[in-house]
């Protein structure tokens, strides 16, 4: 009995250490897209250290396994234990790549694997609905292109942002490549902070940490189907990384409804117009101004310059003096242009210059509105002249200059009329009037609509116009009535910076507010809390919702910032 277990035991044990070296690489999938997941494995049941010929385009991921496995040797009926090691990562380009072979080193001998072919297809344009698949969220990280809109007009502001979702809390993002398409013009970062702030988010039962980055307003040009390409970068977690390629998009450009008037300028958003003339008693020689305002929000960094049309007798010298102040925000560029058109008298005469008109889309309403003003009438001089007569009394003849007429008016011939002295009269106090509001105001100011004659307007704000505010978003929180809750905030940050400032004059934008509040104040980080709040309530009413516990900070957070503003505690 003991010779047997003998003869077994010594069998078996040539049977282990005789056995032959076996190492084999596996690769898991074959053919997949660029960015894809690929997990590279090597098995054996040699035990030694182990190298792998990995292609030079091959990133490697931070997924790292080992262990032993055992297998069913039905040819020999014996049970094999294997070592394996498994490394995960991606390829980045399209092509075929050989991976392999492997070794393993144990002692003075190596063991070679085979080797195996990978092909790597152009990544699709897939989730262009935004909407996270449910492969994505098997992934340890994954991106997504967010946007506001999936259809805009052309010329309309579309913001843009990569999103990156992960398994774990990363620490810095390297290698970025941002998303891009052919038929975007103009692209503006909205914020320029490279600080990474990863906050957690639950999806479909799945907790992800969620990075927001690279925020951007675009501007198509053309219209169609605008294909956004996907963003690409490293997500590390310290020294390890895992390459992210996001999903692209599409966005649907539509074009603006036909018949669009002759005074259609370009824009696309919301605009207000309003003029100054520098004079309005003129004659022949005289050189005048005509400065008009146009301030909104949407493309107006894009638009044409409104045309004059002037009567014969005034000419137009070049192209007006501009003077653009515009930021760009989640409104799109939002400013100012004031242009100055230099005008000079060639004829005698009186001239109306008709309405100067402009027209934009309203995206709101989808439709074209019309801005005018009324017509411009300039007043040629009028000349007095006095003489005196063969009896030797004084005889006054008035000339007024129209064109190249002239008409002479009799003293004697005028004094039958019965309306003289009414005449004189009203002459006299219109001459009056004139004259004193010449003395107070040398140009005349032409308003185009109620709303610009309201902005000339000074309304005082106060506190408790603020406090307003902040009480209709307490009313607003409690209804979960997002819409009317950044609404409301967003005015009571606004209307508190004013009346901090003492600047009442609605055309400040909010860049401008914070400027002159920066130039008052030698606290930076206050002004950044501010910025980042109005930022905050910008996101969320423009497509980009806050997580819970943004929502429940936001509305104390705000509230502190301005009670400090208004305590002058800052």
């Amino acid at each position: 009995m003991k010779n047997i277990i003998l003869v077994l035991f010594l069998g078996l044990t040539t049977g282990i250490f005789c056995q032959k070296g076996i190492v084999k690489l596996e690769i898991e999938p074959k053919v997949t897209q660029v960015g894809e997941e690929i997990l590279v494995t090597v098995k054996t049941n040699v035990q030694g250290e182990i190298d792998i010929d990995f292609p030079s385009a091959f990133v490697n991921g931070y997924a790292v396994m080992n262990g032993m496995e055992q297998e069913m040797d039905y040819a020999t009926g014996r049970v094999i234990s294997y070592y394996y090691y498994s490394q995960n990562g991606v390829l980045k380009k399209e092509g075929t790549y050989t991976f392999g072979p492997a070794y393993v080193k144990t002692g003075s001998k190596i063991y070679k694997s085979n080797t195996v072919e990978v092909t790597i297809q152009k990544e699709p344009i897939v989730n262009s609905t935004g909407e996270i698949s449910a492969k994505q969220l098997k992934q340890v990280a994954f991106g997504v292109i967010e946007y506001t809109k999936k259809k805009i007009y052309e010329g309309e502001p579309l913001i843009l942002n990569a999103k990156v979702y992960s398994r774990f809390y990363p620490t810095h993002i390297e290698d970025y490549q941002s998303y891009n398409a052919d038929g975007i013009i103009d692209k503006h970062e909205l914020s320029s902070s490279n600080r990474l702030v990863a906050e957690q988010e639950r999806i479909k039962s799945v907790d992800f940490y969620a990075v927001t980055y690279d925020r951007s307003i675009v501007f198509p040009n053309g219209v169609g189907k605008l294909q956004i390409d996907p963003f690409k970068l490293i997500l590390k977690r310290g020294f390890e990384g895992v390459p992210v390629v996001s999903t692209g998009t599409v966005i649907e450009v539509l074009p603006l409804p036909k018949n669009q008037p002759k005074s259609f300028i370009g824009m696309v958003g919301k605009l207000a117009m309003e003029s100054q003339i520098s004079k309005t008693q003129i004659k022949k020689g005289d050189v005048f101004t005509i400065k008009l305002n146009l301030q909104g929000s949407g493309n107006i960094h894009n638009i044409d310059y409104p045309k004059l049309h002037l009567p014969k007798g005034l000419t137009l010298y070049g192209d007006p003096k501009a003077d653009e102040k515009y930021v760009f925000t989640a409104n799109g560029a939002e400013g100012s242009i004031q242009l100055e058109y230099t005008i000079q008298v060639n004829n005698d005469g009186s001239f109306t210059i008709p309405p100067i008109e402009v027209t934009y889309f309203d995206i709101k309403s989808k439709k074209y509105v019309n801005l005018n003003c009324k017509e411009i009438n300039l007043i040629g001089e009028e000349v007095k002249m006095a003489s005196v007569n063969s009896k030797g009394k004084t005889q006054v003849i008035a000339e007024r200059r129209e064109g190249e007429n002239s008409k002479l008016l009799d003293k004697k011939s005028f004094l039958k009329s019965p309306f003289l002295w009414i005449s004189i009269s009203s002459v006299l106090l219109i001459t009056g009037f004139i004259g004193f509001a010449g003395k107070s105001k040398k140009s005349v100011n032409i308003v185009f609509d109620k709303s610009t004659l309201q902005q000339k307007q000074r309304v005082v704000f106060t506190w408790n116009d603020v406090e307003s505010q902040l009480a209709l978003a307490e009313i607003a929180f409690q209804n979960k009535d997002n819409n009317s809750l950044f609404s409301a905030l967003e005015n009571a940050i606004l209307l508190g910076l004013k009346v901090s400032l003492n600047e009442h004059e609605s055309v400040l934008t909010s860049s401008q507010l914070l400027n002159r509040l920066r130039t008052k104040l030698n606290n930076p980080n206050f002004i950044v809390d501010l910025s980042n709040s109005l930022e905050l309530c910008q996101n969320a009413r423009y497509g980009f919702g806050l997580n819970p516990e943004e929502m429940s900070n936001i509305l104390p957070e705000i509230k502190s910032l301005l009670n400090n503003l208004k305590n002058n505690q800052v």
